[in-house]
C-alpha cells in the first residue's frame, strides 16, 4: 500500500544530536520473542521535503511556551531550522514508514516539526494505545493525591471490594497504590495470586496495573471518562469524551473484570507528552502539582528505568555511552510510544503495529528511531 506522495510540509527537528550512538543498542528484558515482520505500508521509489507555506516564527520571550489551540492547525517549523538535513528527514520517515506505522509526529517546543499518517490514518483516527495508558493513569493518580482524594501509602483495599485479587485477605490488604503504580505489587499477573512480598522486587504486570482504574473511580466517586476530562482532558485541550472502553477483544482477568483501553489520536498523544515536559503546566496554568513529573521520572528503588508507570529510557541501556539521560516514554504493546526529552524540548509519538519484534513496551524500534534522529542532524 503505498502513503501519500511525500513527506508532509512538516519536517523533523534536530534536537537528539545528543544520542549517541552507543547509547542505542536494542531491546530490554521485557521483550518478547517475535520474527521480522514485512511492513503493511511502502514508500514510493523518492521522497522529498516539501518546504512550509510559511514557517512559524515563535514571538519574542516565548521561549518554548507554544501551547496548540484546542481546534485548527498547530503552528510549525523546519527542519533546516532545527538543524536537520531534509536527507536526514527523509531517511527517518522511510525507516517510521518502513516500520508497519500508522502515525508518527514530533515536538519540539510545542511546534509541529514532522506529522505523517498512512495505511489510511488521519489527523482523525483513534487506536489503543495499550501500556501507553499507564502513564496517562499515573498522571491521574497525582491529581487524585492533588486533590485529597487518596494517598500513594494507601492500601488498595480501601478503595476496592474484597477478592480483588485472588490473594490471600493479608496479602491482598498489604498491597497500596504505590506498589501498582510501580509494578511492585507481587502479584501473578495471570493469577492474580500472591508470589512475592508486596515492594520487594519490580515486575511488569498489566492485569494489577488495570486495578488503578477502579481506585480512580471509588476516590473519585465518578466515571473514568468523567474524571480524566475534567481533571486533564478539557485541560490541555484533548476532546475525547469516551477514549476509556472496556476492550472488545480479550478474555477478563483471574478474578473477572475487564480490562480497559485508552483510544486516542496521534495528536492527543502529543499533546499529553508536551504538557508531561511542561511539569503539568499548559500554557501558564499548572494542572499538576509541580513536583509531580520529577517525582514519577525518579527511578524506583527496584528498577533503575522505571518510575510512576513511566519507562525512563535514558537510565537504562539506552542511556549509556554518551546518551541523553533525561529521556523518558509511555510505551505500549505493537510499539505505540511517546517519547519525552526535557533537556531537548522534543517530543515524538507513534502508532501502528509492531515494527519488527513484538513488545509489551520497550523493543528494538526504540533504538532504532532513536539511531536514526541522531544521524539526520544536519
Amino acid at each position: 500500500m503505498h502513503h501519500d506522495s511525500a513527506l508532509s510540509r512538516r519536517t523533523l527537528l534536530a534536537a537528539t544530536a545528543a544520542v549517541a550512538t552507543g547509547a542505542l543498542a536494542a531491546c530490554s528484558d521485557t521483550r518478547r520473542s517475535g520474527g521480522s515482520t514485512t511492513p503493511d505500508v511502502t514508500l514510493h521509489p523518492e521522497i522529498t521535503v516539501q518546504p512550509p507555506e510559511a514557517p512559524t516564527t515563535v514571538p519574542s520571550g516565548v521561549n518554548g511556551a507554544y501551547v496548540p489551540p484546542p481546534t485548527g492547525e498547530w503552528d510549525t517549523t523546519t527542519a533546516g531550522a532545527a538543524g536537520f538535513s531534509e536527507a536526514g528527514l527523509a531517511e527517518v520517515v522511510q525507516l517510521v514508514a518502513d516500520s508497519n506505522s500508522t502515525t508518527f509526529t514530533i515536538l519540539h517546543q510545542g511546534l509541529l516539526v514532522a506529522e505523517q499518517y498512512w495505511a489510511g490514518a488521519t489527523a482523525d483516527t483513534t487506536r489503543d494505545v495499550a501500556s501507553v495508558q499507564k502513564s496517562f493513569t499515573s498522571t491521574l493518580i497525582g491529581l487524585a493525591r492533588d486533590r485529597g482524594l487518596l494517598s500513594l501509602d494507601d492500601p488498595v483495599s480501601n478503595y476496592l471490594e474484597p477478592g480483588w485479587t485472588n490473594a490471600r485477605p493479608a496479602e491482598e490488604g498489604a498491597i497500596t497504590v504505590r506498589h501498582l503504580l510501580t509494578m511492585t505489587s507481587g502479584l501473578d499477573e495471570r493469577t492474580l495470586q500472591a508470589s512475592r512480598t508486596p515492594g520487594a522486587a519490580w515486575e511488569y504486570n498489566t492485569v494489577a496495573y488495570q486495578k488503578l482504574r477502579h481506585v480512580l473511580e471509588v476516590a473519585a466517586d465518578t466515571d473514568i471518562n468523567s474524571l480524566t476530562g475534567e481533571w486533564l482532558f478539557d485541560a490541555i485541550g484533548i476532546d475525547n469524551p469516551s477514549a476509556w472502553a472496556p476492550r472488545p477483544i480479550g478474555a477478563p482477568d483471574a478474578v473477572g473484570s475487564a480490562l480497559w483501553g485508552l483510544n486516542l489520536r496521534a495528536r492527543e498523544m502529543a499533546r499529553f507528552g508536551l504538557f508531561a515536559m511542561r511539569n503539568g503546566n499548559w500554557g501558564g496554568t499548572q494542572i499538576t502539582d509541580p513536583g509531580w513529573f520529577a517525582e514519577a521520572w525518579t527511578p524506583i528503588p527496584q528498577a533503575r528505568d522505571y518510575g510512576y508507570l513511566w519507562w525512563l529510557l535514558g537510565k537504562g541501556h539506552l542511556g549509556r555511552g554518551g546518551g541523553v539521560d533525561d529521556l523518558v516514554a509511555a510505551l505500549g504493546a505493537q510499539d505505540q510510544k511517546i517519547y519525552v526529552i526535557p533537556s531537548l524540548d522534543l517530543v515524538v509519538t507513534r502508532q501502528g503495529t509492531a515494527g519488527r519484534d513484538d513488545s509489551q513496551a520497550v523493543s528494538d524500534f526504540d533504538a532504532r528511531l532513536l539511531l536514526a534522529l541522531k544521524n539526520a542532524r544536519a
